[in-house]
């Protein structure tokens, strides 16, 4: 019980925080949608990094950084239709099932190229390739990356995608392609779930139902790809450290395998999607508290450069990709 009430304070401060993150995006989102993650991070950073994250919330702060997030990723799991999926036809699938490692690959060898530390080009790859900021924290676990790394990467990729739909959607009503291709394209290529959605619809309701599908696609390879990463990371042969199955993505697979039986009201799994964006981002608020911007100052413009770079080429080859295939 004593555990609990160290914990409250920083709750309440955590979540004070991402409701003000909440209004501030979308006070700002018919400009430019950063997201409410990249703005409660941002907060979170300034706040520590100027006034200082008091010792009464440490505690709060803890807990929705490392539990509150693992329940938000598992409750993402609502949000998947693997009927709807199925769908899509094999060549979408075989393009998902080609662009997701192909795009993580890049990003760890331009990580080698510009000499980057610790898991922050693979961070940045995963939520190139997945679905933004959720892939990002969902996986950083599993890796163990360090939550500087993990700041950095949601930031970079969030903006980024921001900045594609912008794009997006201009190119919405000049482009040629049909509405199946430009849902595609859309899905297919942009970062979060709420970019790749948001510049789909752009098109219209058609080539938006599209673009959900596709991105839901690229949102269950967080499973064979957390799967993937824990082998790689964890295996030290000085130690014989062996990779864990983080469990949390279990229970991801779980809740998107009920979600699909439809036996799940709509009400209701509005209601659990909301709970997992809100502990998503109540746990984005925590990592901005708790990180000291000097130790990630000298890792952004590298980051940045690879998340541009990694977009240029994905957005542009997938683009004339989707015009022959589909």
């Amino acid at each position: 019980m004593d555990k609990i009430k160290k914990m409250v304070p920083g709750i309440i401060f955590v979540l004070i925080i991402s409701i003000l993150s909440m209004f501030i995006n979308d006070a700002m989102k018919n400009i430019i949608n950063l997201e409410a993650l990249t703005i409660g991070i941002i907060i979170g950073i300034v706040y520590n990094n100027t006034i200082r994250t008091q010792s009464v919330f440490k505690e709060g702060v803890s807990f929705s950084l490392k539990k509150l997030l693992k329940v938000g990723i598992v409750l993402l799991g609502f949000k998947l239709n693997f009927n709807s999926l199925l769908k899509l036809g094999p060549k979408v699938l075989i393009m998902v099932l080609i662009f997701v490692p192909s795009v993580l690959i890049l990003s760890i060898l331009l990580g080698k190229i510009f000499k980057t530390e610790g898991k922050l080009a693979p961070l940045i790859g995963v939520g190139s390739c997945i679905c933004g900021a959720s892939a990002v924290v969902a996986l950083a676990p599993t890796i163990n990356a360090d939550d500087e790394d993990s700041v950095v990467a949601v930031s970079i990729v969030s903006f980024l995608g921001a900045i594609g739909v912008l794009i997006y959607s201009a190119l919405a009503v000049t482009s040629n392609m049909t509405d199946l291709q430009y849902g595609v394209w859309s899905g297919i290529s942009l970062h979060g779930v709420a970019h790749a959605i948001a510049a789909a619809f752009a098109r219209g309701d058609v080539s938006g139902e599209i673009g959900t599908f596709v991105k839901m696609a690229r949102v269950v390879m967080l499973v064979p790809v957390s799967i993937a990463l824990g082998l790689a990371y964890n295996k030290d042969s000085e130690t014989s450290k062996k990779a864990k199955f983080p469990m949390y993505v279990l229970y991801f697979i779980i809740a998107g395998a009920i979600s699909s039986t439809g036996i799940i009201p709509d009400n209701i799994l509005k209601v659990l999607t909301k709970l997992s964006n809100l502990f998503i981002l109540m746990a984005m608020v925590g990592m901005g508290l708790s990180v000291d911007f000097k130790s990630i100052r000298d890792k952004g413009m590298k980051a940045l450069l690879i998340g541009s770079i990694i977009f240029l080429i994905t957005s542009v080859s997938t683009y004339f990709i989707v015009n022959i295939i589909v």
